[in-house]
């Protein structure tokens, strides 16, 4: 089974066929600050396949290097979705990390919201499948990501509801609508919103 932090994009972007795989028209952003705009394949692992014109060949570009991938609309200029090259926090307890990967940002604030997209096939005798949403948020500065909520197919809620109040605990108001269940995993983009407009009111 393939790695589960490979991302395939499956959005509507400008994509285009070339040898070796799929190319989207993508803006780049390094550690360093910098950025150069081009063509990305659109599996994204430890190094991301760069062309800067269709006529030259991809060069490898270590993913350590790259902040953000922002695969952009057919009118080169907006983007489409965004990649953040990040750490997590592992397992219920949130004590390890992960190594770097790939996370598709869901929206940018004092906390960031991210979402990780996997699937997994039963056996190689069964084609069913079963797809997971896990999301994570993290401030500037912090080390990595935590998980705050994670979709599957039953008790979507419990995670989200046990670990969302805990990162926004320094919102108390907030942490507290989440805790009663006034909130639910559904309205997480909203959370992250609302937290991020209260530290931004109060220079968080």
């Amino acid at each position: 089974m393939k790695k589960l932090f490979t991302l395939l994009l499956v959005i509507s972007i400008g994509i285009v066929a070339h040898a070796g795989g799929k190319y989207g028209y993508c803006k780049l952003v390094f550690v360093d600050g910098s950025s150069r705009t081009g063509l990305v394949e659109t599996s994204l692992d430890k190094d991301v396949r760069f062309k800067s014109s269709d006529e030259n060949a991809p060069e490898k570009i270590p993913s350590e290097k790259i902040k953000t991938v922002a695969f952009l609309k057919e009118d080169g200029k907006t983007s489409a979705v965004e990649y953040d090259y990040i750490k997590v926090y592992l397992g219920w307890g949130q004590k390890r990390i992960s190594d770097y990967a790939w996370f598709e940002v869901l929206q940018r604030g004092t906390a960031t919201l991210y979402l990780r997209r996997t699937e997994m096939r039963g056996s190689i005798y069964n084609t069913t499948t079963a797809g997971f949403l896990d999301y994570y948020v993290m401030r500037d500065g912090e080390p990595a990501a935590k998980m705050i909520s994670n979709v599957s197919s039953f008790n979507n809620n419990q995670t989200f509801h046990a670990k969302a109040p805990l990162y926004f605990a320094d919102y108390p108001e907030l942490a507290e609508k989440i805790k009663s269940k006034e909130y639910t995993w559904k309205e997480l983009g909203t959370v992250v919103r609302l937290y991020n407009e209260w530290a931004a009111a109060n220079k968080k």
